[in-house]
Parts: C-alpha cells; structure tokens; sequence
C-alpha cells in the first residue's frame, strides 16, 4: 500500500470517527435538555464526556494529522486553494473550541450532575443552567453544522472564495437555529 492510500483512508476512518463522535454527543446533550430526572441528566453528562473523549478527540487527532501529511503529500500547500484553507482553517477551530470551551463545559456538567446526584437534589432550572451557559450551548451546536463544511469543502472542492463563504454562512445559521431551538423543543416534549 503506498503512501497515499494509507493516509486517505486514515482521514477518512478519522472522518467517521470525529463524525460519529460527535452525533453520539449531540444526542446524548438532547437527552440531557430533555430530561427532567436528575438521575437521566448525570448519564448523559457521563456519557457526554465518554463519546467526546473516546470517539470524537481521537478522530479529530487521526484527522488532523492525516490531513497534514496528505497535503503534504500531494504537495497543495496549505494556502493554495480556498477548499483546503476552508477545511482546515474550521478544522483548526473546532480543535482548539473543543479542546477548550466544549471540553470546560461538558466536564463542569458531569461534575455538577454527579455532586447534585450524590447529595440527592431534583433536577432544577438553576442545576441547568448552572452546568449549561449560553456560549457553550452556541458552540456546542456548532459542532455538526461545522464538521458538515468541512466535510463539503473535502469532498466538493469548491475553487471560489464565495462557495466557502457560503457554506460557513449557511452551517452558522443552523447552529443558530439548533442553539434556538433545540433546548426549548426538547424541554417542552419532556413536560
């Protein structure tokens, strides 16, 4: 197997992961906006942290270095094409947010579910919103709206700067949508 074959599909097996990793995170924080029981809402938060630490950081690690080599290898240039600055340049971001913002967030959410668990609280608005600020809700609903540009400037190619644009404008407009309304159409099935 040559060079070239092995990293596309380490970047592609990275891909699913990061993918994937993601999606199980997304559904396991609307069961946490969903819930009403203190018990449900410590899982999540478990499970949060365990689908973000196994599934999705190893991927976006298997990703982000198989990217590097490939462009490397095909010798692109990291600022040649607007595709391949658009991909890595949010690939970057999600990285360092994830790293940093989402990972504070979901770690102090398991830290408050578990310390409310054990001293036997119900779940309120105020243990809530407590584990949940509203910057952390935006990133964390930037997510999969992100990783879905990145994977159209991957697999589309665009050639124009307006393409790029395009696609980041319409992914930030769903996370704001998602960020909207995701927590209050959760918490009003849970009623």
């Amino acid at each position: 197997m040559d060079t070239y074959t092995l990293l596309k599909f380490c970047h592609i097996v990275g891909f699913i992961l990061l993918g994937g990793g993601l999606l199980a995170v997304f559904v396991s924080e609307y069961q946490a906006y969903r819930t009403n029981d203190m018990k449900a809402f410590a899982e999540a938060a478990r499970y949060t942290a365990i689908f973000y630490d196994s599934i999705a950081v190893p991927g976006a690690v298997l990703v982000g270095t198989s990217g590097f080599f490939l462009i490397l290898e095909l010798g692109l240039g990291f600022f040649e094409e607007p595709w391949i600055v658009g991909m890595w340049g949010l690939f970057l971001f999600e990285f360092v947010e994830g790293n940093t913002v989402t990972r504070i967030q979901f770690r102090r959410t398991l830290r408050r579910s578990r310390d409310a668990l054990a001293q036997g609280e119900a779940l309120t608005d105020d243990i809530r919103d407590d584990a949940r600020s509203l910057l952390n809700q935006i990133v964390h609903f930037l997510d999969v709206p992100l990783f879905t540009v990145i994977v159209y400037c991957g697999t589309v190619r665009p050639d124009s700067w307006g393409h790029v644009f395009t696609a980041f404008a319409i992914g930030v407009s769903v996370a704001a949508v998602l960020t909207f309304l995701v927590p209050r159409l959760a918490r009003r099935s849970a009623s």
